[in-house]
C-alpha cells in the first residue's frame, strides 16, 4: 500500500479528490462482504445458509468495533518513522487522529481478511466460535501483520532498500485469513461425510446454489477493483497512473488464470467445471493484489496462468491431506496469495516500482536484472507472517477445542446449525 500522509491533515482541491477516492474505493471494498456472504451461502447446504450468513454479520459487525477500539491503533498507531517497528501505541477508538478517510478504508480490508476464515471452516463450527476468533483477528493478528508490513516503521517494511512490498494485500489480508483459515479447518477435521471412512476417498457435498455461489464471486471481483487501485490511496501526484494500471493487470490476472483452469479442465476431463473456475478467478484477484501497480501487462498474463495451477495444485493438496475447505479458501487466498507476493520479486520493473516507491530504487525484478534482494524479502516476509498467523491461530484454535467451543455436536451437524443455532432453516420450503 502506498501511503501519502497517515496523520496528516491536507488542504486544498487535489486532498479533497484524494480523499473521496479513497472513500469511494471504501465503498467498494466492503461491497465484498456481500460477495462473500453470497459466495459462502451458495457453496453450502442449505440446511446450513442462514448460519453462515450469521457468521458474515458477526465478522462484520464484531470485527468492525474491535478494529475501531484497538486493531487500528495497534497496526498504524504513531505511523511516522519513529514509532514502534513491531505495534502501534496510539489512537486507540480514534483518539487524536485525523485521517478518517484513511482508517475507513483499512477497516474494510481488515474485515475481508476475517471473512475469508468462516469459509474455510464452513458447516460444522459452533456460530460462537466464529465471535472468538474475530475478536482476536481484529483486534491482534491481523493489525500486527498489518503494522509489520505496511506502517511506516514497521520491521518488514525497513528491510533492504526497498523493504517488503504488498501493494495491495495479498500478503497482509489473504494469507493472513488463507492461514488462520488453514489452521482452524485442519484442527476442527472435516465435514461428516466429506471422506469415506473406509478408504479415505474424498465424497462430494455440493452446495445449494451454485447461482448464489457465481453472483458472489462476481461481486467479489466489481470490489476488488477498489481493493486495488484504492490502495493508491489519491489520484493525484500520478496516482491515477497507477490506478489504471493497477485496473488493467488485476483483470488480465483474474481472465488469464480463470481461463486457464476452465480450458486445463475442459481438456482433462471433457466437461468444464463452474466451482473451479470461479475459484481460480478469484485466486487470480488475490494474486494481483502484492503487484498489480509493479507489472506489466504481458507479465499479468503470465501470472494469471500460473495462478491457475497454484490453485488447482492446491486444492488436490488440500484433498490429499484430507483437510475439508469447502470454499477452497486456503487455496485461494494462502497459496494464490504467496505467488502474487513472489510475483513482485519476479516481475516488477524498475519504472513502476520507481512511480509507486517515490523514489529511484536499482532493487526490482528478478526477471528484469533487479537481482534476488527483492525476492528474499518477499520471501521473508511471507515466512515471518505465516508463522505468526499458524502460531496464533494454533493457540485460539486449540484452546477453542479443548473447552467444546470448535465443533458442534454430530447430530446438530447432521440435522444441519441453522436449525440448532440461527432460529430455523434459511428457507421455508413448500409441503
Amino acid at each position: 500500500m502506498e501511503y501519502l500522509e497517515l496523520n496528516g491533515t491536507k488542504e486544498g482541491l487535489s486532498a479533497a479528490v484524494d480523499d473521496m477516492w479513497v472513500l469511494n474505493a471504501t465503498y467498494l471494498v466492503f461491497y465484498m462482504q456481500a460477495g462473500f456472504c453470497m459466495l459462502e451461502a451458495g457453496v453450502v447446504r442449505a440446511k446450513n445458509a442462514k448460519s453462515i450468513i450469521m457468521k458474515s454479520i458477526i465478522d462484520t459487525a464484531i470485527g468492525s468495533l474491535l478494529f475501531w477500539a484497538l486493531g487500528f491503533g495497534l497496526a498504524f498507531g504513531n505511523a511516522d518513522k519513529a514509532s514502534n517497528p513491531v505495534i502501534g501505541t496510539s489512537h486507540f477508538f480514534l483518539i487524536n487522529y485525523q485521517n478518517l478517510s484513511f482508517f475507513a478504508f483499512q477497516w474494510a480490508f481488515c474485515a475481508t481478511a476475517i471473512t475469508i476464515v468462516s469459509g474455510s471452516l464452513a458447516e460444522r463450527v459452533h456460530v460462537t466460535s466464529c465471535l472468538v476468533y474475530t475478536i482476536v483477528m481484529s483486534a491482534f493478528i491481523y493489525p500486527l501483520s498489518a503494522h509489520w508490513v505496511w506502517s511506516y516503521n514497521g520491521w518488514l517494511r525497513m528491510i533492504g532498500f526497498n523493504g517488503i512490498i504488498d501493494f495491495s494485500g495479498s500478503i497482509v489480508v489473504h494469507i493472513v485469513g488463507g492461514c488462520i483459515g488453514l489452521v482452524g479447518t485442519y484442527l476442527v477435521g472435516p465435514r461428516i461425510g466429506r471422506f469415506d471412512s473406509e478408504s479415505g476417498k474424498p465424497k462430494p457435498l455440493p452446495g445449494h446454489s451454485i447461482t448464489i455461489y457465481t453472483l458472489g464471486a462476481f461481486i467479489i471481483w466489481y470490489g476488488f477493483y477498489g481493493f486495488n487501485t484504492g490502495s493508491t490511496l489519491g489520484i493525484s501526484g500520478g496516482g491515477i497512473a497507477i490506478a489504471s494500471r493497477s485496473a488493467v493487470t488485476m483483470t488480465i490476472i483474474a481472465c488469464a488464470s480463470c481461463a486457464t483452469t476452465l480450458l486445463a479442465i475442459k481438456i482433462k476431463s471433457g466437461k468444464y467445471d463452474v466451482v473451479k473456475s470461479v475459484n481460480s478467478l478469484l485466486g487470480g484477484l488475490v494474486s494481483s493484489a502484492a503487484v498489480c501497480s509493479l507489472i506489466d501487462p504481458w507479465a499479468a498474463f503470465i501470472i494469471g496462468c500460473v495462478t491457475s495451477f497454484v490453485y488447482l495444485g492446491g486444492s488436490h493438496l488440500l484433498i490429499k491431506l484430507r483437510i475439508d475447505d469447502p470454499l477452497d479458501s486456503s487455496a485461494i487466498h494462502l497459496g494464490c496469495g504467496i505467488w502474487g507476493a513472489l510475483s513482485v520479486g519476479l516481475f516488477s520493473t524498475q519504472e513502476n516500482l520507481s512511480l509507486v516507491l517515490k523514489k529511484s530504487t536499482n532493487v526490482y525484478g528478478l526477471f528484469f536484472g533487479g537481482g534476488f534482494e527483492q525476492l528474499g524479502i518477499q520471501l521473508l516476509g511471507i515466512i515471518i507472517v505465516m508463522a505468526w498467523c499458524f502460531f496464533c491461530a494454533s493457540i485460539l484454535f486449540t484452546i477453542l477445542k479443548k473447552f467444546h467451543l470448535l465443533r458442534i455436536e454430530p447430530t446438530k451437524e447432521l440435522m444441519g446449525i441453522d436449525i440448532d443455532s440461527a432460529g430455523g432453516p434459511a428457507y421455508q420450503w413448500d409441503n
